[in-house]
């Protein structure tokens, strides 16, 4: 809400900064921006119009108190799930096809069926689409991701045949929205002067800014598969806000790539897209080991705060 803010008075006036701190080590510059007439007035700056706007009671990343008792790849024996199994102390994928605050509720009219998960401790074959840190990824279910591209294709080959049209954008309804080449299934999360729109791809989880022009109908036939964006936390490691450089690691370590989730928890909410779970993520692509990524990243925490 806070990047919608600054992106709107962004796209209609020329800001002025005026930098007040800089951070030579980190490359970081603290600054005030202004509009051209408020400059250099403070308690007008745009600093301070965020400041008065009331959107920091809105929740940042949502913590569930999931507490591991020591989990560890050594630990992990669940012998009740079908996709994967475990041999000589690793495991194995086989690619079978075996109360967070919410956004504003959307209308259920067409909603697609929410998104099975696996239960509390089982696991899960997943890909991660996102990774900005551990407290905020998003994760797909890897056997979906068949069905999501085919559902891609079959909206490419609808939208570049059918006409475009005037739409009637609402807040927090279902569209189409051409970004780059392709087409996809979001949601509208913020409406924008000189005719741009906020949205967020409810298959992929990224948000977007795309222009009105760029924006159809959701079709019917493109609403029966679940939304395949899952938004995850990371469980084994203390909630906190998460540094650059720890934030740098973890997205190395799982973005764009195929994982093993063990869900800890699941945090519903009335919106599919809302759901938060807790889950451990296990890289298994090495031949001899996998990588308990909430213990990589808690050595590297170790070693950020010795060289501090």
């Amino acid at each position: 809400d806070v990047y919608l803010l600054i992106l709107n008075w962004k796209l209609n006036c020329v800001l002025f900064p005026k930098v007040v701190k800089q951070d030579g080590l980190k490359g970081i510059a603290h600054i005030y921006l202004f509009a051209p007439e408020n400059f250099p007035d403070v308690d007008h700056s745009v600093n301070q119009k965020i400041k008065n706007a009331d959107l920091w009671k809105h929740q940042k990343d949502v913590f569930l108190s999931v507490t591991p008792s020591g989990t560890s790849s050594a630990k992990v024996t669940s012998d009740a799930v079908s996709t994967l199994r475990l041999t000589s102390g690793k495991l194995e994928k086989s690619f079978s096809d075996s109360p967070r605050e919410p956004s504003s509720a959307a209308s259920t009219t067409d909603m697609p069926p929410p998104l099975p998960l696996s239960k509390t401790g089982e696991l899960m074959d997943v890909y991660v689409s996102v990774a900005c840190h551990p407290g905020h990824f998003i994760v797909q279910p890897w056997k979906e991701l068949h069905n999501l591209e085919a559902l891609m294709e079959e909206m490419i080959l609808y939208y570049s045949r059918a006409e475009e049209k005037p739409v009637n954008i609402e807040k927090n309804k279902l569209y189409a929205a051409k970004i780059g080449n392709q087409w996809y299934r979001v949601i509208i999360k913020g409406i924008l002067r000189n005719g741009f729109l906020s949205v967020y791809e409810l298959d992929y989880g990224k948000h977007e800014f795309v222009s009105i022009e760029k924006v159809q109908p959701l079709m019917d036939t493109f609403r029966k598969l679940p939304f395949q964006a899952i938004t995850a936390q990371l469980a084994g490691v203390k909630s906190q806000q998460w540094s650059e450089e720890a934030s740098i690691v973890f997205r190395n370590l799982v973005e764009k790539k195929p994982l093993v989730a063990q869900i800890q928890a699941v945090n519903e909410s009335t919106n599919s897209w809302d759901r938060k779970i807790v889950t451990f993520l296990v890289d298994t692509s090495l031949p001899e080991t996998d990588i308990w990524i909430h213990d990589f990243v808690s050595q590297s925490l170790v070693e950020f705060s010795k060289d501090d």
